[in-house]
């Protein structure tokens, strides 16, 4: 492995170490913490011995592992940190930019989740993530695009869904008492 490849590697998994930005607390019991930190340590290992290839440039696997224990432990900001730094790199997937939108609306950055999910579906074409942009939205509280969206998906799968359309019309009726 390249020097500089081990210097980013080492350099990423600092960052890692100070981010206690976006942390939540969860109910884990002392072993079972033990036992997330313990598989922490393993992936970051596992990380760091990593030979890339053509078809594989990253560890995949353990990457995402990684950040869903991060997540387990309620520390979401080094959760999203993996996965910026993944995509920074040039490795975007569906899944990294999935799992990145998911983190994003649990943190409350609803613009960055609605990024991540329309770079699945502009740069993969794949509609099946018009719902979760439209809920993103949603919670955003935009009702116009959360419309743009749902209508879009609606048209795209030929379904319909009460509870989004309850949600957008709850917008509706607030921008309604809003503007009074």
């Amino acid at each position: 492995m390249k020097k500089s490849s081990l210097f980013i590697i080492a350099f990423s998994i600092l960052l890692l170490a100070g981010c206690d930005t976006y942390k939540i607390e969860v109910d884990l019991p002392t072993e079972e913490i033990a036992d997330i930190s313990n598989e922490i340590n393993l992936l970051k290992e596992e990380i760091a011995v990593y030979t890339p290839t053509e078809d594989n440039p990253i560890p995949w696997a353990a990457t995402i592992d990684l950040s869903l224990a991060y997540e387990e432990l309620g520390e979401l900001g080094r959760a999203i940190e993996i996965y910026e730094d993944v995509i920074n790199d040039g490795h975007a997937t569906k899944a990294i930019l999935h799992n990145l939108g998911r983190l994003y609306e649990k943190t409350g950055q609803f613009d960055k989740a609605v990024a991540s999910y329309e770079g699945i579906v502009n740069e993969y074409f794949d509609e099946d993530y018009l719902y979760d942009i439209t809920w993103a939205y949603i919670r955003a509280g935009d009702r116009k695009n959360a419309e743009k969206y749902f209508n879009a998906w609606q048209l795209e799968f030929s379904k319909t869904d009460e509870q989004t359309q309850q949600a957008i019309k709850k917008l509706r009726e607030q921008e309604k008492g809003d503007n009074q």
